[in-house]
């Protein structure tokens, strides 16, 4: 695909478009249209955020299943990371989201013939990291494309509220369902969402627009500080991951059999910060927000562990309260001074990062079985907040206002 198209959406074009430079207003039918689309994957996606406690209680699945079950996520993100990029070039937006989607709906309805914890559930899994893989690498370019350069962080934190509100209603629905009917009534529940968000990404843009081709020239140290941002996406992604596989598996040891009220809450608090926080963070500068973020996250991961999870509601506001900062400060900086045909290639390796850090999930649950999950909740805690210092700059990392 040609980033010399048209416009993303040539009805808004007087509406999101000076003369062709970058957009200067948020709420564009395309901005808006996205938000739609990504809420309808996030509660696709969002079923499957019980499915290590669906797998433990209706398959018998130990913490090393179900670490290989959930790191084949990040494995089939990662294999296939030398492809987005290419394919975000070669096919337009749209088919390339409504791909995604259909292949998530797919593999959810094919999880309804596992029988165990093993080598199917492994791959449909997989199956499921590689369309979110593909409809991450598109969302964001389109966001990037569609959002005015001084407000990207914020678009960016809408963006991905409108998924992310969907953990907290995913989760919500899921378990009562499963409680009641078992697994499957969720797997199937899934793959109708998926194919409903497949029909409704037939709105989208299939372009990308032209018009921020006027990109800043980037500064120096640039490049070391983009890669910076990666690694601590990667190391963030991580520990994301081990709180999100871990934390039903860690409350059973504690006989704590309901687990929605901490996704619940950490989804609220999370959705909060994306919507009014980061808003703040345009203004005050992405760097440091990412540097409290990175470092927040990691502390509630010591404490969880060390303190244990009888008290999954006020752990999982202090998740979600970090959470919603660091993410969509670190995309910021990834994307900031980025022009538009670069933007695959980076969103490409980002989501490598992620996936990278999701895929150590498998080894962690092995350790699990050894040691313990207290202790890989504060080891991996304190990872992430040592990480949180890689994005340390004499730069604050601030996102400028463009010139007027």
């Amino acid at each position: 695909m040609s980033t010399a198209a048209l416009p993303a959406s040539s009805s808004e074009e007087p509406e999101t478009y000076v003369h062709g430079a970058a957009p200067v207003r948020l709420w564009s039918r395309a901005f808006i249209d996205l938000l739609i689309a990504e809420a309808l994957f996030g509660f696709s996606y969002a079923q499957f955020v019980l499915l290590p406690k669906l797998l433990t209680v209706g398959y018998g699945a130990t913490a090393g299943q179900i670490g290989t079950v959930m790191g084949a996520f990040g494995v089939a993100s990662l294999l296939t990371i030398p492809l987005m990029a290419p394919i975000v070039k070669r096919f337009d937006y749209r088919r390339a989201m409504i791909a995604g989607y259909v292949l998530l709906g797919a593999s959810a309805l094919a999880f309804l013939s596992i029988s165990s914890a093993g080598a199917l559930a492994a791959v449909l899994r997989g199956a499921q990291g590689i369309a979110w893989s593909l409809t991450f690498a598109v969302g964001m370019a389109l966001v990037a494309d569609v959002a005015p350069p001084a407000r990207l962080g914020h678009a960016i934190g809408l963006y991905g509220a409108a998924g992310l509100s969907m953990s907290a209603l995913g989760p919500a629905i899921a378990e009562p369902i499963a409680a009641r009917y078992g697994a499957r009534p969720v797997f199937l529940l899934s793959a109708v969402v998926a194919l409903i968000g497949a029909w409704f990404c037939r709105r989208l843009s299939p372009t990308v627009s032209s018009a921020p081709a006027t990109a800043a020239k980037p500064l120096p140290g640039a490049a070391r500080r983009r890669a910076a941002v990666i690694g601590v996406l990667a190391v963030g992604s991580m520990s994301a991951a081990v709180v999100s596989t871990f934390v039903a598996p860690f409350a059973l040891t504690y006989r704590i059999h309901v687990v929605r009220g901490f996704f619940i809450v950490y989804t609220l608090t999370a959705l909060v910060m994306r919507v009014a926080g980061t808003r703040v963070t345009d203004k005050l500068g992405q760097r440091r927000a990412a540097i409290a973020g990175a470092a927040g996250y990691g502390f509630v991961m010591i404490a969880m562990g060390g303190a244990g999870p009888s008290h999954l509601a006020v752990l999982g506001g202090l998740f979600g309260l970090f959470h919603g900062i660091v993410f969509p400060a670190l995309m910021a900086l990834v994307l900031h001074q980025s022009a538009p045909d670069e933007r695959p290639r980076l969103l490409a390796v980002t989501n490598g990062a992620i996936n990278l850090g999701i895929t150590g999930v498998g080894v962690i649950g092995a350790v699990a079985e050894r040691v313990g999950y207290p202790a890989v909740f504060i080891v991996a805690g304190v990872v992430t907040t040592a990480a949180a210092a890689l994005l340390y700059t004499r730069d604050p990392g601030r996102v400028p206002n463009p010139p007027r």
